[in-house]
């Protein structure tokens, strides 16, 4: 047998080589290997529309696709990311949310996949510039210097015109997405307000029946108001209100000072809305007149001289002219656009000791500017009671109740207000005309501009279906009575 070296015994036996029987070296088992793990792919982000480089919006759209599977975040300026989906509206969506002022403003957007991989941040950089230094169709110039508000009355005013826009069955803010579910409203302002009008639709599409366009597409809507007709007046007729150009119109929405310090107002938050006057009145349970009021222009009502309200349609004779006020609370509680019964988020304020000394309550201490609608109807051939050639028998279509005899219509009378102005040009209104103590008369800005003129909306008029009340009185009724409907 041949003598092993004794180098090989040893590694034998350590275990260093492997040793055949005669001593030959053989190589050892290979150790067995972790495979180096392939990082997951990054997903991908391509932004596919964004706003021009310079706008007068006060928003910014973004259009953006994703790598399958892949969720996205955005991010606006510093702010923090947050979860995102295309398209994504960058815009106000809370009460407290900032507004995009004027200057330079950066988007960004990131796309995460399942497992966790990042992609790289895609950004796009806009340039928002004012309204007033951008030629535009919704303002023009004007020499006209507001005159000072009258001490005995208003203690800043700012006033606009507006055309009828249509009639539907709807009500974004008591009947959100349930369309026909409500009485007849006139609408004014944004043109295709709908039971699927959002705060989102108001701030960034469409057009207004108002001055200024799309620089105020608020929504404004009454219950519409009705007269008999037909050969035996049994049937219902739409009573017009004189809306729309100057010549033809007097001026149907205010925006004035209802504390007593002008200076204190400041602007709505966007999306804010909100309900003056209750849809479920009865006769004899009069509203405050201070919030809904009727009377004929022949009777010169005044606040002051001659305080003579109605809380109900009068009988004003041809060719006079049936009237009424409302009144929208001022002070909003600093946090909701909205609230259950659509009115706790706001109040009127509160009177201290005599005129013009209110103030808003502490728990809802910021002042806004006051909405009121100020609508006139003319009394015509056309549409008069033919005995007493009056607006008797009149009514609104929210009147639940049978007009007639010694019942007057038109006790449930209420209105809504939807937010869709242009922050800037909100702020210059209030600045302007209202801290400064203005009468701005046809949307005149008190700062050489002012807001461009009317235009007429589809004017659509749906068929008058139950005296008004549509198809679903009941669940009005109900309604009214569960969630103080207006």
């Amino acid at each position: 047998m041949p003598r092993i070296p004794s180098v090989l015994v040893v590694a034998c036996l350590v275990g260093a080589i492997g040793c055949a029987a005669d001593g030959a070296s053989v190589a050892s088992p290979a150790e067995p290997t972790n495979p180096t793990p392939v990082p997951a792919a990054a997903p991908t982000i391509t932004v596919t529309a964004a706003p021009a480089a310079t706008t007068s919006e006060p928003f910014g759209r973004f259009l953006f696709t994703v790598s399958d599977g892949a969720r996205t975040e955005c991010r606006v300026d510093e702010a923090d990311w947050v979860a995102c989906t295309s398209p994504h509206v960058v815009m106000p969506r809370t009460g407290t949310d900032v507004t995009l002022g004027v200057g330079t403003h950066r988007f960004h957007v990131r796309a995460i996949a399942t497992s966790g991989a990042t992609s790289a941040t895609v950004s796009r950089e806009w340039n928002v510039v004012s309204v007033f230094t951008t030629p535009m169709p919704a303002l023009a110039r004007t020499n006209q210097t507001p005159a000072r508000a009258d001490a005995g009355g208003w203690l800043g005013i700012f006033r606009i015109n507006c055309e009828f826009a249509h009639a539907a069955y709807d009500d974004p803010i008591i009947y959100p997405n349930r369309a026909g579910a409500a009485h007849l409203h006139n609408f004014y302002g944004y043109k295709t307000a709908s039971a699927a009008t959002t705060a989102e639709s108001l701030f960034v599409t469409g057009s207004s029946s108002c001055q200024g366009d799309n620089l105020n597409r608020s929504s404004y809507w009454v219950p519409t108001l009705l007269a008999p007709s037909g050969t035996d007046q049994s049937g219902w007729q739409v009573v017009h209100a004189l809306a729309g150009a100057d010549s033809v119109a007097h001026e149907l929405f205010y925006y004035s000072v209802g504390v007593g310090d002008p200076r204190s107002v400041r602007p709505y938050p966007v999306g804010l809305r909100m309900i003056a006057g209750t849809a479920a009145t009865m006769p004899g349970t009069p509203q405050s007149s201070s919030v809904a009021r009727w009377h004929c222009l022949s009777w010169q009502s005044s606040d002051g001289a001659n305080p003579r309200w109605s809380p109900s349609i009068p009988e004003c004779t041809i060719p006079d002219q049936v009237r009424f006020d409302l009144f929208f609370p001022s002070c909003w509680n600093g946090r909701d656009l909205d609230s259950p019964d659509h009115k706790s988020h706001m109040a009127y304020p509160v009177s201290v000791s005599g005129r013009n000394t209110a103030s808003c309550p502490v728990t809802h201490p910021v002042p806004v500017p006051r909405v009121s609608y100020h609508y006139s109807f003319p009394v015509l051939p056309s549409n008069a009671d033919r005995a007493s050639r009056s607006s008797r028998g009149w009514r609104l279509a929210s009147d639940n109740f049978t007009v007639g005899g010694d019942v007057a219509g038109g006790w449930s009378l209420h209105g809504d207000w939807f937010n869709g102005w242009h922050p800037e040009v909100l702020q210059a209104l209030i600045t302007n005309c209202l801290h400064a103590g203005l009468d701005c008369h046809d949307g005149n800005l008190a700062n050489g501009w002012r807001l461009g003129g009317v235009s007429k909306g589809s004017g659509t008029l749906p068929g008058i279906v139950n005296a008004g009340m549509g198809g679903t009185a009941s669940l009005h009724a109900g309604m009214h009575g569960a969630v103080g409907n207006p």
